[in-house]
């Protein structure tokens, strides 16, 4: 889970399950059931919420 306080490796991470994630939704979405897709989406947003949120505080950071 990424935090304001989480490394560059942690948030790094974190993208490439997002990538993968969002990879295989793509590549079977058709084949989902709804409720897994909703499940997978939620997760999607959840994971992008915390890299956004890791950024904004990293620019504030290294910015003032």
């Amino acid at each position: 889970m990424v935090n304001n306080n989480s490394t560059i490796e942690t948030v790094r991470d974190t993208a490439d399950n997002l990538y993968h994630l969002l990879d295989l939704m793509f590549s079977q979405f058709k084949e989902m059931e709804p409720g897994q897709a909703e499940s997978l989406i939620g997760l999607s947003y959840e994971l992008a919420c915390q890299i956004s949120s890791w950024t904004i505080a990293e620019e504030k950071r290294r910015n003032g």
